[in-house]
Parts: C-alpha cells; sequence; structure tokens
C-alpha cells in the first residue's frame, strides 16, 4: 500500500509518495515557485536523495538480462505444471528483478516479463489479465509465437495468445519525467502510456541518473516524477477522448439509417397498396396485399419517429444539453 504525503515551505512544494509495505519512499515531486534558480536546484538535489533511499531495498542492482532467465524458469515451471514454482518466479521477477533494473530494458526482455505474468495470470484464472499481458508482450516482441514445450497445440493459451492482438491499447497519456530527466516506457524512450496495457516504466533524473523501475497495470495510476510545465492536454496531442456515444456524428448516421429503413418500409407499402388496388389482383389475395401495406406503413411509421428522435439527441450533443452550468457567487 502506498499514500500520498504534501508538504509546502516557502517556495517549495513537496509530493512524497510512501511504500508502506516497504517502509520506504517510493517517489517525490518537488515543484518550486517563480524561477528561482537556487530553489530548482534545492529540488534537484532532493530528488536525487529521494531515489537512493527509494531503492534502497535493493541489496544490488540486476542485469536486465535476468528477466530472460525468470521468465525461462517460470515457463518450464509451466509445462511442468509445477505451480508453486511458477508462482514462485513470477513474484521474484515483479518484485526482485524490475523494480531493481537501472539499465534501459529492452522491448525483448520486456515482452518475457510480460508472458511470464501471462502465465501467472492463468494459474489464478484471471482470464482478462492473461490477455491484457500477452497483448503488451505482442506490442514489443510481434513475430514471437509461443512454443509448443509451453502450450501444446490445442492449449488455451493459444486462444489468449491469438484475442491479444485485436485488444485495445487504451487511451494515451503521457508520463512526465522529472525535469532534465526522461522515461523509458515499454522499452521506448518517451513514449506515451497506454491506458488498457500494462507496462514496465523506467524514470532518469538530470544526467541519466535512474529514479525508478516501475511495472504499470491498466487503469493503475501514474506516479509522479515530473510536471506538465506546458500544460499539455490529450486535445492538443490529437487524442480523442469523447466517448462515440456522445458524439453527435454517431447520432446522425443511426438517424441516416433508420431514415433509410423508414423509405424501404414505406416503398414497401405503397406497393402492396398499389396491388391491393390492382383490378387484375385475385380477390383471394386481397386481404395479404391490405395486411401487409398496413404493417409496412406502420413500421415505417415508427422508423421514421425514431429518426426523428435520434437527430434531436445528435442536435443535443452538439449545442450541449441544458444550456451552460449556473456557477454559485463564490466561483
Amino acid at each position: 500500500m502506498e499514500i500520498q504525503v504534501d508538504y509546502k515551505v516557502n517556495y517549495i512544494t513537496l509530493t512524497l509518495r510512501w511504500n508502506c509495505d516497504k517502509k520506504v519512499p517510493r517517489s517525490l515531486h518537488c515543484e518550486t515557485g517563480g524561477n528561482m534558480r537556487y530553489f530548482s536546484l534545492l529540488c534537484a538535489m532532493l530528488v536525487s536523495t529521494i531515489a537512493v533511499s527509494a531503492n534502497a531495498d535493493c541489496a544490488k542492482t540486476v542485469a536486465a538480462s535476468e528477466i530472460q532467465g525468470a521468465a525461462i524458469q517460470g515457463e518450464n515451471a509451466f509445462a511442468d505444471m509445477n505451480v508453486a514454482a511458477l508462482l514462485q518466479h513470477a513474484q521474484r521477477a515483479r518484485e526482485q528483478i524490475i523494480v531493481c533494473i537501472t539499465e534501459p530494458i529492452s522491448p525483448s526482455d520486456a515482452a518475457a516479463f510480460h508472458r511470464l505474468m501471462a502465465l501467472d495470470a492463468f494459474t489464478r484464472h484471471n482470464d482478462a489479465r492473461v490477455i491484457a499481458e500477452f497483448h503488451a508482450a505482442r506490442r514489443l516482441e510481434p513475430g514471437y509465437s509461443l512454443p509448443e514445450s509451453v502450450a501444446p497445440i490445442g492449449h488455451r493459451l493459444h486462444e489468449f495468445y491469438a484475442k491479444a492482438a485485436s485488444v485495445e491499447d487504451g487511451i494515451s497519456e503521457s508520463v512526465f519525467a522529472p525535469e532534465g530527466g526522461y522515461a523509458i516506457v515499454g522499452g521506448v524512450r518517451n513514449a506515451p502510456r497506454l491506458s488498457s496495457t500494462p507496462f514496465i516504466i523506467q524514470v532518469y533524473g538530470p544526467k541519466g541518473a535512474w529514479i525508478e523501475t516501475r511495472y504499470i497495470q491498466p487503469g493503475e495510476k501514474l506516479p509522479i516524477w515530473g510536471q506538465n510545465i506546458l500544460g499539455v492536454t490529450a486535445k492538443d496531442l490529437g487524442i480523442d477522448t469523447v466517448p462515440t456515444w456522445k458524439k453527435p456524428i454517431t447520432w446522425y448516421i443511426a438517424a441516416g439509417v433508420s431514415t433509410l429503413v423508414a423509405g424501404t418500409f414505406y416503398g414497401l407499402a405503397l406497393r402492396e397498396k398499389s396491388l391491393f388496388n390492382s383490378m387484375s389482383t385475385p380477390d383471394s389475395d386481397l386481404s395479404g396485399h391490405r395486411d401487409r401495406a398496413n404493417a409496412f406503413g406502420w413500421t415505417a411509421v415508427g422508423t421514421g419517429g425514431l429518426a426523428v428522435v435520434l437527430s434531436g439527441i445528435g442536435v443535443g450533443f452538439q449545442f450541449g444539453f441544458g444550456g451552460e452550468e449556473e456557477r454559485s457567487p463564490d466561483d
């Protein structure tokens, strides 16, 4: 569990995230008031200090290549149906390997980690997480195929792996590293985080000083490492965050389809009416033409009314329902 504490003194505001389980600080955001070089330098020193403390639980730095070793051990345990060993290797990769890697993690190593997490989730019957982890792995290493030694032909893992190819990435979210630093997301420097995809994020401060490496789950709120000094929004980046059902065009298209259906039924109704009025139509067929003309006619009226309603909803979303929100005198 983590808690966040905000502390403000004079020109400096500190935001500290504390890991209650390991009793160590996890991250620090430092912001200065005004353009004061002295306080900016002090902030940089504080961030560097907290980075050392935050990773003090790592007895030593770990090489990124150890991810592949843990992944292979986990795959062997999965193939041997040794669930306890698999879960142990997955936990070690999450809690002892990933968090202590200071060098940049390659996309291939990150993909191996996500596949190990997928096997872990499979044994826990968490199908959604299996697909999400496989999706993350496929984005990083598209040409990889599951070995038959791990998943023989017909195994459910192949079904999950195939489904993972069509899963949505989620909404793009910028990762703001400390001032003068950078972030590596899924093995790619300064890449955005995608909200529905798990990622490994590595954060570095000024001069490439490692701050931390974290495994971020879908929907998990990003820690605070830096500040969005430019005030960039999703709209500025061209990211559409408006739900489809709130877009006027969605309702206009639905109204157009309803209008087309109404016109079709109206045409059928006119045809049946024409046959009913025709002198060449046998008397035995008149009741059938009349019933169909009435049915098609009322269907046309109903779908036409639906088109009007859908158009009205589209207009409402385009110009806003209810007008502007009233503001209180205190605003």
